[in-house]
């Protein structure tokens, strides 16, 4: 993902997005200033705002604050168990980037899963409450304010939809805060290694399987040497690594590994040196580990400088941001004819994935608002794969989350923490919980019994490090214009 996963939106679409998302802006605006003043240190009492009912017809987009004002905790003393009879809402923060097409279906998963929770009697007897920080784009000294109020509010469990590079520095504060956090589109190996205390959680797989996929490919194909160009943050540093170490015990040969900086637009970068670099020694295959705007010039200006020719012609290979809409259509079909690439993508045949979909379909159908049109709009400029996957791990971030508070009794970080794999792992005598099932779960928990949520992006397995231990690639090719999917490969 990063998603594209981590993709920054090609200057094509931006005038459509910008007029998505200020449609978007005229409809959250005054529900942000709602949740601005739960996040206020203050102890006196609060009027009821009104709410809007949840009728087949319209859904509620976000939830309001309580009535009532909150205990807040003191910064730095989140760990204290948080849940009190003053309290009319359970709260979990969530961060939205206003200009990313992925995070606004990951946010509207969320809220669906927080519906079906609450009609199902809520966590511990509260309603949940999704409590939203919205910033214009992915810079953290943006996103950063945001989060912050979030943890100065009381909130212990956050989730962030922004991808590896927002994740690891988010994960500066909240883990000095004692705030958990569960990633949603983050797959840099880098979050694997963080010092954490078990608060970083991920629901999408790190790119370790990813780099071993590829490597793998190659080898399949019999294509000993290759140059990678990748961009240089946790993102591509990490796939990169993983690729070169597979790559390496397979007898292959990295000739050359060029990285690039990362940067908010590249309308004015020339890759020209970068590709002198990286075409030299004439590998047998190019590896592109990029965002959107940058793959689609690194190829085209592969072309126009004039590095493929008669003679020679590499096998490109690209990553996850290079299977997009924006992408194939900016880029000379003949130059990526044959590009082949890997992308991780929902599971396939599995039902309580496309249980999911209709739902997630009907509720946004339902949900007659502007966001909703956004939405629309975007589904065009990014494929439906690559959305419905990632709306799949954030809806499965929020019933971990409430299944370990139920579990914990507690929202404080560390019980939460401490519950998770206990709710979501597979064990002798567990009873199977599949989406839209949070009442039975519950009871189950209530009994004392152990549960094994089933998510609904696939079985939800962590490991010691809060990594999910397993996924789904598509590995595709680009054949007269289109995608075509070769083959689908399952990991662990």
């Amino acid at each position: 993902m990063h998603t594209v996963h981590r993709s920054h939106i090609f200057q094509l679409h931006t005038l459509v997005l910008l007029f998505a998302f200020i449609a978007e802006l005229c409809y959250t605006l005054p529900l942000y200033s709602q949740n601005k003043s739960v996040q206020k240190k203050s102890t006196a009492s609060q009027a009821q705002p009104k709410v809007k009912k949840n009728t087949p017809a319209a859904t509620k987009p976000l939830n309001t604050p309580s009535a009532q004002t909150t205990q807040k905790q003191k910064a730095g003393n989140t760990s204290a168990i948080v849940i009190d009879n003053n309290q009319q809402t359970l709260k979990i923060g969530m961060s939205l980037v206003e200009t990313d097409p992925l995070d606004l279906p990951q946010w509207r998963a969320a809220q669906m899963a927080v519906e079906e929770i609450n009609a199902a009697g809520g966590v511990l007897g509260k309603k949940l409450e999704l409590v939203l920080a919205t910033s214009p784009n992915r810079q953290y000294d943006k996103v950063y304010p945001g989060i912050k109020r979030l943890i100065d509010s009381g909130i212990t469990c956050l989730i962030i939809p922004e991808g590896s590079e927002l994740t690891i520095k988010a994960a500066n504060l909240t883990v000095v805060r004692d705030v958990l956090m569960i990633a949603t589109s983050s797959t840099s190996p880098e979050v694997t290694s963080l010092k954490d205390n078990d608060l970083v959680w991920r629901t999408s797989p790190s790119d370790i399987f990813q780099g071993r996929v590829v490597a793998e490919l190659l080898d399949s194909l019999r294509l000993k040497s290759a140059a990678v160009i990748y961009i240089d943050n946790s993102y591509g540093n990490g796939l990169f690594t993983n690729f070169r170490d597979a790559f390496s015990k397979k007898g292959g040969v990295i000739k050359s590994a060029i990285k690039y900086p990362s940067m908010t637009t590249y309308r004015d970068y020339d890759f020209k040196e970068k590709l002198d670099s990286l075409y030299q020694s004439k590998p047998q295959a190019i590896y592109i580990i990029s965002d959107i705007e940058d793959g689609i010039k690194i190829t085209m200006q592969s072309q126009i400088y004039g590095f493929f020719t008669k003679d020679y012609k590499p096998q490109l290979v690209g990553c996850d941001a290079n299977y997009s809409n924006d992408f194939l259509f900016a880029v000379n079909p003949s130059v990526i004819e044959g590009m082949l690439g890997l992308s991780y993508v929902r599971p396939q045949n599995y039902p309580n994935h496309e249980k999911f979909i209709g739902r997630f379909k009907k509720f946004l159908q339902e949900s007659k608002d502007t966001s909703n049109y956004a939405f629309n709009v975007l589904d065009g400029l990014v494929d439906d794969e690559t959305m419905d996957t990632y709306a799949s791990t954030a809806y499965d971030a929020v019933y971990t989350l409430a299944f370990a508070i139920t579990k914990a009794n507690s929202t404080a970080s560390a019980d939460v923490a401490k519950n998770i794999r206990l709710i979501a792992n597979n064990a002798p005598q567990t009873e199977t919980i599949n989406p839209n099932e949070f009442a039975k779960g519950a009871a189950a928990l209530q009994k004392g019994k152990r549960i094994n949520y089933s998510g609904a992006s696939g079985p939800v397995e962590f490991d010691e490090k809060g990594d999910v231990t397993g996924g789904t690639y598509t590995l595709w090719r680009v054949s007269k214009g289109r995608y075509t999917v070769n083959r689908i490969v399952t990991f662990p």
